[in-house]
């Protein structure tokens, strides 16, 4: 049985998001937990520490296999993920939560060197949908989900 080769960037990376979440995890449990139906304060930061973690050992455990990438594609890769987050901070005030994501899953689909269409359309109609769903109604945060 041949063992393929796996990023190190990827390993290394789910590695930190596991080590965060047990962070979390461990520290929610200085403050009282309470029940499902009546959350404590600690509650949450637990739940949400061992779903990091968990996430973050999915990650490290299946990593692509290692793509030879250039120098230059790697740059222009952090300036696409680093201009979304930039747009999407500055449009969010102005046009409200849902453009203002739809511009940051464009922008950072070029981080990407080959960049799949369809996979782009789905992330710009699913994550904004779940972005109002989950923060504007769910959590009732004052942010408008259109603002012109």
């Amino acid at each position: 049985m041949k063992l393929r080769e796996r990023s190190l960037f990827d390993v290394g990376g789910g590695a930190v998001i596991a080590l965060c979440g047990l962070l979390v995890a461990l520290q929610s449990l200085a403050y009282p937990l309470g029940q499902v139906t009546r959350m404590g304060p600690g509650y949450f930061p637990l739940m949400a520490g061992i779903l990091l973690c968990l996430l973050g050992t999915l990650v490290a455990l299946f990593t692509n296999e290692v793509e030879k990438t250039s120098e230059t594609t790697r740059i222009k890769a952090a300036i696409a993920v680093f201009a979304a987050i930039l747009v999407w901070a500055l449009l969010l005030d102005r046009f409200g939560m849902i453009p203002a994501t739809v511009a940051l899953v464009l922008i950072a689909a070029f981080a990407h060197p080959k960049p799949n269409p369809r996979r782009v359309i789905i992330t710009a109609v699913a994550l904004p949908l779940l972005g109002w769903g989950l923060f504007i109604q769910g959590l009732g945060l004052p942010v408008a989900a259109f603002s012109w």
